[in-house]
């Protein structure tokens, strides 16, 4: 096989009613009522003929894919397609609708935030994945790839601050087929899915899912590029990876807290990326390229336990005031609610302690001038628009809740302003910056990596 060649599908994953929810600590362990959309895992393999490299991108609506779960993912998916060496990202969509029953949390500290995965609903998953990998050798088509980046605006923010760092831009690599048909899209955008609240009881993907369905649906049968093709066709695959949204949201953007709302700003994002990749694609040359890198990094000291219960007391009085005014739901009171859920997992930590370091994976995926660096943490704007600047590619999209989960990677701001995700992060501001930097450099070992024969 030589050439570029791709084949795709998705699969429902879809677990029957009745056990948690993950996404928030406000809803205790109440279990889902009904399915709203589906769970999906969504499976996108480029192989390159010439060099004999693969890359099988595997994105789950999970609220976030530890390690255990990425390395059983990642077997399964490479014994099913025959190609033992294929890199396997594995990705989290982070939608707060999602099964508690797949998701463990780094360290038991934080389980107060939300119920902890379980073995068998882990090991259905794992079997549906491998279902549908076992499908893709058949499917394997040749392709050609293009590129583009699109500004998108309306569907998420800053989360602080409507004026806060934001990366307001969707990547989308398009893989069109002999016919001129698209049939993948890989798209990339940091915004918590986090239009659904925490009453919220059904499984559902959130804006992302209808993103996906809303974009699949507009390319169906489109010959969206030079190509002879004619008749019905099937819609293509599309591919949702969620990017440096650890401050991101569409808590200052959205209408109301409802499926209708998850609707509108996934078909508002897809009308935005479908004219990036139409008007601004562009043709993507040279090899696949993969590669991996670990750092490991100091937690953070859990300070005097006397300081950690004042900021638990100030942070619930704080929350309480605004409740009593009738604020509940607002920004604000989320933004309190939110703060006191971090001073609790801080106290926690303060009581129980951490382990002195942990070990992060980093996996770059570079196709000719295009890299994507894929990181197991929810990095901040500033960090994400940081990496991507310091990149020696053309363009660098930078993709979170990857191949494990060591929560926030928060900034400078958000530490002084005391917000949640620096109360729950696991790492201090140098191990944060060392992060980065580790990032940076595995992109530049990647661009000036001999590419393999």
């Amino acid at each position: 096989m030589t050439g570029l060649l791709l084949a795709c599908g998705s699969v429902d994953v879809t677990p029957a009613p009745g056990s948690p929810l993950a996404g928030y600590g406000a809803r205790g362990d109440a279990v889902a009522q009904g399915s709203h959309d589906p769970l999906e895992a969504t499976l996108v393999w480029l192989h390159d003929g010439d060099s004999g490299t693969d890359v099988v991108w595997v994105a789950l609506d999970v609220v976030g894919v530890d390690g255990d779960l990425a390395a059983a993912v990642s077997a399964a998916v490479t014994a099913a397609i025959g190609r033992p060496d294929a890199a396997v990202p594995v990705c989290a969509s982070h939608t707060h609708s999602s099964a508690a029953s797949w998701f463990r949390r780094p360290v038991p500290e934080l389980e107060l935030l939300g119920p902890n995965g379980d073995d068998e609903p882990r090991r259905r998953l794992v079997a549906l994945i491998a279902e549908a990998a076992g499908r893709l050798p058949a499917g394997l088509r040749p392709v050609r790839l293009q590129f583009a980046e699109g500004a998108v605006s309306g569907v998420g923010a800053n989360r602080h601050r409507p004026d806060g760092p934001h990366d307001s831009s969707a990547g989308v690599l398009t893989a069109v087929d002999e016919r001129g048909r698209v049939a993948a899209v890989v798209t990339d955008y940091g915004n918590h899915p986090t239009v659904l609240g925490h009453e919220n009881l059904q499984w559902s993907a959130d804006w992302p899912g209808a993103a996906r369905r809303a974009l699949a649906g507009a390319l169906a049968g489109l010959a969206a590029y030079d190509g002879d093709a004619e008749g019905a066709a099937a819609a293509p695959v599309v591919l949702f990876l969620q990017g440096a949204a650890g401050d991101s949201s569409t808590r200052f953007v959205r209408r109301n807290q409802t499926f209708i709302e998850a609707d509108r700003l996934g078909g508002l994002y897809a009308v935005q990326v479908q004219r990036a990749l139409l008007d601004a694609g562009r043709a993507v040359d040279g090899p696949v390229r993969v590669r991996h890198s670990t750092v490991t990094l100091a937690t953070r000291s859990s300070g005097p336990l006397p300081l950690a219960e004042e900021r638990e007391a100030a942070t619930r009085a704080e929350w309480e005031a605004i409740r009593r005014r009738g604020a509940e739901g607002s920004p604000e009171e989320r933004i309190a609610r939110t703060r006191h859920e971090g001073a609790m997992a801080s106290l926690r930590m303060a009581q129980m302690g951490l382990p002195p370091s942990m070990q992060l994976p980093m996996t770059v995926v570079a196709i000719g001038g295009h890299a994507w660096v894929h990181l197991p943490v929810e990095l901040f704007a500033s960090y994400g628009l940081r990496i991507r600047s310091a990149s020696p590619f053309a363009t660098t999209r930078v993709v979170g809740y990857t191949d494990g989960y060591f929560g926030y990677v928060p900034d400078a701001d958000a530490r002084e302003a005391g917000a949640y995700e620096a109360g729950v992060g696991l790492f201090d501001a140098n191990a944060c910056e060392q992060l980065c930097r580790a990032a940076i450099e595995l992109l530049q070992e990647t661009a000036a990596a001999e590419v393999p024969a």
